[in-house]
């Protein structure tokens, strides 16, 4: 059963900039995990996600800068940008170390975190994660098309097709400009110079089925990042972990655990 009471919401004030961020109770004997979200969302998709790490360990979710609850007016043109909002926000929330999760886009931005503040990167997971560049926008369209097809028979139709839709809705209205950019950073900004920088042990956890960025992207990513390994599953396509949450954080538990046993 999953008990929705860990999760609490807060927010932070930086200079220009309101991070919304929900956390569970805060464990001094591990690192926390921080947890980025895919592109063009928020936190509010993955509350069953959230809410089982939450039941085994300390996890901070933001939203990302601009997305749903946390504002910001200006244009993010970059990973790196994203990047040094994030280092602001854990600055004020005095955590030294941490654990970073990111699926999709929130893996650019944990690859680029991992690589410019490795001393506060305890593990990194790569969840399906973006950097590498994708082809052109219509073969990447007719991609997700398929995808999404696909997953309209897939488990959670309420997730499908009315919360992701939601908070899709409302950042493409109220968060236009950075919704089209995180767009364009995702499919066109190659950060593979960054992965060798990877000092943390990672562990890049794929599906095989997903079209948007493809198997073979975990496997350059394994083959450039130092200390890693692939973890592929046969479920769902590229936000499986949305539709079979209790794999996905057993996977991603499950690797941590591995990290603080040594």
């Amino acid at each position: 059963m999953v008990l929705k009471f860990q999760l609490t919401n807060h927010r932070v004030e930086l200079q220009d900039c309101t991070i919304f961020y929900q956390q569970s109770k805060l464990e001094s004997s591990s690192a926390p995990i921080l947890f980025l979200h895919g592109w063009g969302i928020s936190t509010q998709p993955y509350q069953e996600v959230l809410n089982l790490i939450a039941q085994h360990h300390t996890i901070i979710a933001p939203d990302l800068p601009s997305f749903a609850r946390s504002t910001y007016s200006g244009l993010i043109s970059d990973y790196v940008s994203y990047s040094k909002f994030l280092l602001s926000f854990l600055e004020v929330l005095d955590l030294q170390n941490f654990h970073v999760v990111g699926q999709s886009f929130g893996g650019g931005i944990a690859i680029t975190l991992s690589a410019i503040a490795p001393e506060k990167v305890t593990s990194v997971i790569l969840v399906d994660s973006t950097g590498i560049p994708t082809p052109s926008i219509p073969k990447m369209l007719l991609r997700r098309a398929i995808e999404m097809t696909v997953q309209l028979f897939l488990p959670r139709r309420r997730l499908k097709l009315v919360d992701i839709p939601l908070v899709f809705s409302y950042n493409l209205l109220f968060n236009t400009r950075n919704v089209l950019q995180g767009l364009l950073i995702s499919l066109y900004e190659d950060i593979t110079h960054l992965l060798p920088k990877i000092l943390a042990p990672c562990l890049l956890l794929w599906s095989a089925k997903d079209l948007t960025t493809p198997l073979s992207n975990a496997k350059e990513m394994a083959a450039i990042i130092p200390n890693t390994q692939l973890i592929t599953v046969e479920e769902g396509c590229h936000e499986w972990g949305l539709w079979y949450p209790e794999k996905f954080t057993s996977l991603i538990l499950d690797f941590i655990y591995q990290i603080e046993e040594h």
